[in-house]
Parts: structure tokens; sequence; C-alpha cells
């Protein structure tokens, strides 16, 4: 090889050398997660598992990862939407409310379920009638869930808040343990959140008493989201199709616009809520 075609040759494999991290440079970085708040009905490996086809959904049609988390409670929850810690939150319908009337969260989609509140007792044990509940204890998600907040208005209207005990439990699978242990009397829980629980739930239970429905959990978005990002959320959300050999819950369900005048018709409990947390 001459000596002029070495020099090119050189000449050629520094150009390359210096091109290759401006090429890496030029490269798009990929986008970050989207990170979707889940409200903690259930344990959490339950919760994920359950949203589990959401995220997938999400993933593909958005080109984008997602994260699906949770909190601790119910209480840790709100302050996480309140600190924007989520991109989008799925909430109960009166914490929804919450987020898009005080917080300035924009309403994205609505489950299309209404869940039945239920009073569960165990099939084999000793309460048979709404009197036996007196002197003992009832268990409930916190109550600043949806669930635990009709629990309590149901037990003051049947005069029985000041004659039981209320157990705040972390979920609703941990509630059916305690009860299939006696730790507790009975259970208040939603319908839908049955069809959810993990396999090894305790499943010897019968209902008490059937109390009102509620609407199912609803989609937010963060505030100042910026409006073409929020209509790609929601036409993604929109265009979730539910397992039909599933049955249908909270994270199978089709899922509706969500509108503010949706969000008014569950004021009343969003002003229960309003005010538990302002005691806090």
């Amino acid at each position: 090889m001459n000596r002029l075609r070495r020099r090119v040759l050189a000449s050629m494999a520094g150009a390359a050398a210096l091109a290759l991290p401006a090429a890496r440079a030029q490269t798009p970085a990929p986008p970050p997660p989207l990170r979707l708040g889940l409200a903690p009905y259930l344990s959490p490996a339950a919760l994920l598992n359950a949203f589990r086809p959401w995220r997938e959904h999400l993933e593909r049609t958005l080109a984008q990862p997602v994260e699906l988390l949770t909190a601790r409670d119910f209480v840790a929850l709100a302050a996480a939407v309140r600190a924007g810690d989520y991109e989008l939150a799925l909430l109960p319908a009166h914490m929804a409310r919450l987020a898009v009337a005080d917080w300035g969260w924009q309403p994205m989609a609505r489950t299309s379920i209404t869940a039945e509140i239920l009073v569960l007792v165990r099939s084999d044990g000793p309460v048979r009638t709404l009197a036996d509940l007196r002197g003992r204890r009832v268990g409930m998600l916190d109550l600043h869930s949806l669930t635990a907040a009709v629990g309590v208005q149901w037990l003051r209207a049947q005069q029985l808040l000041e004659a039981v005990e209320i157990a705040t439990l972390p979920s609703v699978n941990s509630a059916l343990h305690a009860l299939a242990l006696d730790e507790v009397a009975a259970v208040v829980a939603a319908a839908t959140q049955l069809l959810a629980l993990p396999a090894g739930t305790p499943s010897n239970h019968r209902t008490l008493a059937h109390l009102s429905d509620i609407p199912g959990p609803w989609i937010v978005a963060r505030p100042a989201t910026p409006a073409d990002t929020l209509a790609r959320w929601r036409a993604a959300l929109h265009a979730f199709e539910p397992d039909a050999k599933r049955p249908t819950t909270a994270g199978n369900s089709r899922l509706a616009p969500l509108t503010v005048a949706d969000t008014e018709r569950v004021e009343p409990h969003a002003a229960f809520l309003r005010r538990q947390l302002a005691q806090r």
C-alpha cells in the first residue's frame, strides 16, 4: 500500500471515529415512563396483576414504557396525587372528584362498571343478623376509600356505628383473611373487588347485607399536561378492549369518557372525603 493510500485511509478512519459519537448524540432518547397510580384496594402484587393488561395496552398504543404504582393507603394516595407524582391516576370516584374540582387534574376516563357494596360474614360464623354485629369488629379499607365511606354511613343508618369497632385493613384480600381467622366479624367490600382477588384468598363467606351501588374508579390526568398529550392518552384509554373470558372488573372493563359533570354527581361523597383530609 503506497504512502498516499495509507494517508487517505487513515483520514477516513479518523472521520468515521469522529462521526460515531455525533451519530449517537443524534439518536433520540427513549420517552420517560408514563406513571399510572392505582388506588390501593388490593395487595400490591394482586393490584399490579389485575391492571397488567392496561399497562401492556398503553405501552403498545403510546409506544412508551408504563409504570404501575400504588400507595400504602388512601391518605398516601391523595398526597401523591396532590403532589403530582403520577401522570395518570385511577382513583375512587369521590377522590377523582376532589382531584378535578380542588387540585386541577383533568377528567380522562371512567370504568364502565357499577359496584355494589356488600357486608360479608363467615358462612359458618356466629353473625346471622345485623344485631349480631354489636360488640364485634367490622373490617374495611381505610375511611378515605369510597367503600368504607359507604360502609360507615350504612352503620350509622342502622344505629350500629357506636356499637361496633371499625378495623381498617390494607386490602380486600387481607380483610377476607382476617374474616377467616375471626379477627373481624364482618367485612365491607365492593362486589367487583371480589372478582380480582389473588389465588388463595379465603372464600368461606356469605353476604349479610347489600348496600348502595357506587361508580367504578375513574382516571384523571396531572395538571398542566399539554392538550395534545391529553388527547393521545384519552384515545389510548378509550381504545382498551377488555378480555371477554375474564370477569368484568375495574381492570377489565371498557373505559368511557369522563366529564366534569360526571364528577359532580359524587360531590356529597367528595365533601365527606374533603373534611376527612382537612382533619389530618
